[in-house]
């Protein structure tokens, strides 16, 4: 026993010993040991220039600041941080220990850069909020392995997450991301935009039949050739830091079918061919850039040619994103077939993906996993680049964590998103309000990607509630997120999101109507009242939107002023307002649209504002028509209608609404002014027969809300029908 004892202490002693050894010092402030930072004697100002970065950075963690030397021989006295550029080397960036000194080597001056970063992320407690806002305390001690060697190269060879804070040099070089503004001399449908300037002939347009169309162009044109191949010359040569273009045909399904299109292979629907026949004739001339399109609209087909080995491709899921991972929807054989085919075809195939919600982008949106699984599948099929649209230069709810951790996962897809959620949050607020945001984050992450729920890039509140926005959850975190305001007042990305998510909760209690989770509730009398809590919830939005700064909240730019003021006239309008219909049964007697069989949208209680897909009932394929049981509406004196115009998405005010018999016959009509105004709401009220009128209602009678005649698409919105 005492041996085995013997043994025991002695290995305990030789793992404590081996832990001790295991860990050297690198800078302490006590023992005044720190490290120089050596660069060679050659180095270039953009060396130079990180160096000093290194430094900037070691102050911001320590305090302290490091001796820069210039020299290529090292004294053995001291230990050195040792920047160097290897153009050889395989991996991006390499940081590694031997002798004593540490060696921090990137591929590139932009790859040392990212090392640099990597760095003091792995071997410091320096955070990027830390380093940005150049706060105390600072770190006394930095301990590293005694012998390490790591390299790493990212995921994808070209990241951007589209977001305000991408947009930051300071958090690019942090989190090592792309811009497209520094990099792509001609992006997305630009193209009219770049040849502006010329005076451009005839031959450069499109031609469908015997026409040429102004609206697209003809890429076998030699003359578009010339202009677009000079737009590309300029640009390069005054950054060459712009080697990327985007050529992509106008927005439309317009191809052009002459005969040297035709000849390289264009059909009438299919504009690939002269596309890349374009692309080729670029490429050639340019070989320092890279020339993509993208495969939308009418670029969809591989052409029968070869193709230049810079030029690429951008396939953008717009038609498939539906938060869910696509290896789980119906889209994944088609998306798996049309990247392996892209990538036979091109060298670079890039995926422009979709973060967000556009038409609300105070819907939390969380896709952090979903965005995983989804970028695990790109990077299976040998995609080298994504771009990640957010929200732009608007703000998202939770915008600076999602672009934190998108960044992350474009350069490592296998990071632990619970881990980096708790990361995050615990560097930008105290233990408990950074406990309460991770809780949440990350239970409604995890609840989104479990959800089989299609939720698209442009919905409504309803679909984002079903999807993953349980109110009682989100009411009770909300109510807890609120104790924290008075404490953080003054803290504006704080207020942000205190905007966000007020408007969320304001969203739902709307959807929702009248009820527990509604902003009202029916009494005994069959009138509206309005839950006090919406005052307070108007005013906290007004006061936090203006706090922080923010106008918009989405990506139409409507105004959260608006928003504030069109719910207080609502409320105001319905506030003790009869409501004899609430959710009264009727039947829909015309046909109805494909996505708007849900009729209950028009007597729940629920309002409509400007979005047309929150509680509005859309009829474009027919006039509306109800019929209606007497019995349940009897004492009501008039009905009242609200209807929206977007003429954007071509809805239109009603002409006309009847009040009919069930033979049809007209007992009451109102004719309705058409408007001009792009986007507004509008209430309009139609008496019912009284006593002494000749013709009274019948048991069962009829609503017709006569659709707006015009030419084109032709829609109707009705929100709320109240019998008051």
């Amino acid at each position: 026993m005492m041996f085995k004892k013997y043994i025991y202490v002695i290995i305990i002693f030789l793992s404590l010993t081996t832990c001790a050894q295991n860990k050297v010092i690198l800078f302490s402030k006590e023992d005044k040991i720190a490290p120089k930072i050596n660069i060679p004697l050659a180095a270039d100002k953009l060396v130079t220039e990180l160096a000093t970065d290194f430094n900037n950075k070691f102050k911001a963690a320590t305090g302290e600041t490091l001796q820069i030397e210039r020299s290529n021989g090292l004294n053995k006295n001291y230990t050195y941080i040792l920047l160097r550029v290897n153009p050889t080397q395989k991996d991006n960036f390499c940081i590694y220990k031997k002798a004593g000194n540490i060696t921090i080597q990137g591929s590139s001056t932009q790859n040392l850069g990212y090392a640099i970063s990597h760095f003091f992320q792995k071997f410091t407690e320096l955070s990027y909020s830390k380093m940005k806002e150049g706060i105390a305390p600072f770190q006394s001690k930095i301990e590293t392995p005694e012998r390490f060697n790591s390299c790493e190269s990212p995921g994808f060879e070209y990241r951007e997450p589209y977001y305000s804070q991408n947009f930051e040099p300071e958090f690019r070089a942090w989190n090592k991301t792309n811009y497209l503004e520094l990099e792509w001399g001609i992006w997305g449908h630009n193209l009219p935009k770049i040849l502006k300037e010329y005076q451009l002939p005839e031959s450069v347009y499109a031609k469908v039949g015997n026409k040429r169309v102004k609206s697209q162009f003809c890429f076998t044109s030699s003359d578009l050739f010339n202009y677009v191949n000079k737009s590309v010359k300029n640009i390069y040569d005054s950054d060459h830091a712009l080697n990327k273009y985007m050529i992509l045909p106008n927005d439309n399904n317009i191809v052009c079918t002459c005969n040297t299109c035709k000849a390289v292979g264009n059909t009438t629907k299919d504009a690939a061919p002269a596309v890349f026949t374009f692309l080729n004739k670029l490429a050639q001339k340019n070989r320092k850039s890279t020339f993509f399109t993208a495969a939308y609209v009418t670029v969809k087909n591989v052409p029968k040619f070869s193709t230049e080995t810079n030029t690429g491709l951008f396939y953008s899921t717009i038609d498939i994103q539906k938060g869910i991972p696509i290896q789980n929807t119906k889209n994944f054989k088609q998306f798996d077939s049309d990247i392996k085919k892209w990538k036979k075809y091109v060298n670079n195939v890039y995926i422009w993906d979709y973060t967000v919600n556009f038409d609300n982008y105070f819907d939390i949106y969380p896709t952090l996993k979903t965005t995983q699984q989804n970028l695990k599948l790109y990077k299976k099929l040998g995609v080298n680049g994504v771009f990640l649209h957010g929200s732009e230069y608007s703000y998202s709810t939770f915008q600076n964590c999602k672009t934190t951790i998108f960044a992350k996962l474009l350069w490592n897809v296998d990071i632990n998103i619970d881990d980096e959620i708790t990361t995050y949050f615990s560097n930008q607020y105290s233990k408990k309000l950074a406990n309460l945001l991770t809780n949440y984050l990350t239970f409604i992450d995890e609840a989104f990607l479990l959800s089989n729920k299609e939720l698209s890039i442009y919905s409504g509140i309803d679909e984002t509630v079903r999807k993953y926005l349980d109110p009682k959850v989100f009411f009770e975190f909300y109510n807890e997120f609120d104790t924290y305001t008075e404490s953080n007042k003054f803290d504006k990305e704080y207020l942000k999101l205190a905007t966000g998510l007020t408007f969320l909760k304001l969203e739902i209690m709307r959807n929702y109507g009248l009820g527990i989770y509604g902003y009202g509730i029916l009494n005994a009398n069959q009138q509206i009242i309005v839950k006090n809590e919406i005052t307070s919830l108007l005013d906290n939005l007004n006061n936090y939107s203006r706090s922080s700064g923010l106008k918009t909240y989405n990506e139409r730019k409507y105004k959260i002023e608006e928003y504030i003021t069109n719910w207080r006239k609502s409320i105001y309008k319905h506030h003790k307002r009869k409501h004899y219909f609430y959710k009264k049964k009727f039947e829909v007697l015309s046909k109805l649209d494909e996505d708007y069989t849900k009729i209950e949208a028009l007597n729940d209680g629920a309002f409509g504002l400007d979005d047309y897909n929150t509680n509005w009932h859309i009829s474009s394929i027919d006039d509306l028509v109800l019929k209606i049981d007497k019995e349940g509406i009897a004492k009501a004196e008039k009905i009242t209608f609200s209807f929206l115009q977007d003429l954007k998405h071509n809805i239109y005010y009603p002409s006309a609404i009847e009040i009919l018999d069930t033979d049809y016959k007209v007992i009451k009509k109102l004719k309705l002014l058409p408007s001009t105004i792009p986007i507004e709401t509008r209430e309009t009220s139609i008496e019912l027969p009284k006593a002494l009128d000749d013709v009274q209602l019948p048991n069962h009678f009829l609503i017709k809300i006569h659709k707006h005649s015009t030419k084109g698409k032709n829609a109707m919105a009705c929100d709320e029908i109240i019998f008051n």
